[in-house]
């Protein structure tokens, strides 16, 4: 009997391993369409064996435990590629709307004012003392100041943009760092030996997936299940359950530091004053400090074409007039949100002003580099076009990689509805193969009690 006991017990096993599986195979089957979800299986490992007249008898099969599939390595190029994306997606988008506001064919926006202000002058050049020609001057004279306190304006509603959604990127960083540690403290109370807790480490992952968007960090895998975070120079996020960085921002548009609160760690700054941007985050909050400084440069440009008219024409003025009564830009006034015409723009107009005035149409100046004052705006537009174009490529090549990496991990860890349905006729017919051990084992046993 103690034969016919143990076939039995092996029996009730196999039933028992098929209906897990099975259930198993059934929870894969309903996430089939959840991207965060990992295929679990339920390997079974051979018991120890007992001894028996004929030696050593096997005991069968036992669950060893629910596991899911995946891949670390993968999982970690993943993440990285996906944060290299939402960096590059991060400031080709924010630098696409800067170049908006410098994008004009020279009959509108600021180059089509600059074109209309020097039209303007050489109209008063062919007539001096006509009071239309004056009128038009100082009318595109006005046009021009308004355009660069536009473009002076949008520049700092842009930096404004930036600052606020950067704080607010910071404030989902840091709810998910709190979420990864406290479901670090989830699992690790969840899990033995014996169990995992896999559908809290899917949470983990999605909130890793999430947090890889904001903010470039290695994983370090923990005991009890647990992940370390950690940015590129070394510094912790995440410390199994009992730590979570908190990111705070401090300062203004013009000047603002990210640091770790608890250890004033700087791990991103930027300085408008010094041109300075320093950047340990990369993700998408890596990109809005790095456009930051890119929005702060073509702001410095414009303001160094501002006070380039605005000295040149004061040395015009010097050199005609000696003294002058007045100058056509005010010169203490030298920026872009605040140039504008003096009291008295053309106290005496004159065939040499004009001609003057034209001069610097074409003139290469000092002050810009040897360029001349159209040939800087261009140049500026330039720049703006060139990283849209350079954020843009690299944000498909990128995306492309992250696309490429997930479909390697989606192979490993997502779930084909033919492979589950072939491990579900395979769980059956385990199931009922070990139905019908029972059967007849019990009827083994039925008739050696029959006998007695």
């Amino acid at each position: 009997m103690a034969g016919l006991n143990a076939a039995l017990e092996i029996g009730k096993n196999a039933l028992f391993n098929a209906q897990v599986q099975i259930q198993t195979t059934s929870h894969n089957v309903a996430n089939a369409e959840n991207p965060g979800y990992a295929r679990q299986k339920a390997p079974t490992v051979t018991q120890g064996a007992i001894p028996g007249r004929a030696g050593w008898i096997g005991m069968g099969a036992r669950l060893n435990r629910i596991v899911q599939q995946r891949d670390l390595f993968l999982e970690g190029r993943y993440l990285s590629a996906s944060s290299q994306s939402a960096y590059y997606e991060t400031l080709e988008r924010t630098a696409r709307a800067v170049e908006t506001y410098f994008s004009d064919d020279g009959e509108i926006g600021l180059n089509g004012a600059l074109n209309d202000f020097w039209n303007a002058w050489n109209a008063l050049a062919q007539n001096p003392e006509g009071a239309a020609e004056k009128a038009l001057v100082l009318e595109c004279g006005e046009n021009l100041c308004s355009s660069l306190h536009q473009k002076a304006s949008q520049l700092q509603q842009s930096q404004a943009g930036i600052v606020t959604e950067l704080q607010n990127t910071l404030s989902a960083v840091n709810g998910l760092l709190q979420k990864i540690r406290d479901l670090n403290q989830q699992i690790q109370r969840s899990e033995t030996p014996a169990f995992m807790a896999n559908d809290l480490r899917d949470q983990r992952f999605q909130a890793l997936q999430e947090l890889s968007t904001y903010l470039h960090f290695n994983t370090e895998e923990a005991s009890g299940g647990m992940v370390n975070l950690f940015l590129e120079d070394g510094t912790p996020l995440v410390l199994f359950q009992d730590y979570a960085a908190e990111l705070t921002w401090t300062g203004t548009t013009a000047s603002f530091v990210i640091k770790i609160r608890d250890t004033s760690k700087v791990v991103a700054q930027f300085d408008g004053p010094s041109n300075m941007v320093k950047d340990s985050l990369q993700g998408s909050s890596g990109a809005l400090v790095a456009a930051m400084g890119h929005v702060d440069s073509w702001g410095d440009a414009l303001d160094q074409f501002a006070g380039a008219l605005v000295t040149r024409f004061k040395k015009i003025y010097d050199d005609i007039f000696n003294p002058p009564a007045s100058y056509f830009f005010d010169p203490h006034f030298t920026t872009a949100a605040t140039i504008r015409l003096s009291t008295n723009p053309l106290p005496s107009p004159s065939n040499a002003l004009a001609r003057a005035a034209l001069s610097l149409q074409t003139q290469g100046l000092s002050e810009l580099d040897g360029l001349s004052l159209s040939q800087h705006l261009a140049q500026i537009s330039q720049d703006v076009g060139l990283t849209v174009t350079t954020a843009s490529s690299l944000h498909l090549v990128h995306d492309a990689m992250a696309q490429q990496l997930d479909a390697q991990r989606q192979s490993v860890s997502g779930i084909s509805l033919d492979e589950e349905m072939v491990e579900l006729i395979k769980q059956q017919q385990l199931y009922q193969a070990a139905a019908k051990i029972v059967q007849q084992t019990a009827q083994m046993m039925q008739t050696a009690i029959q006998m007695v």
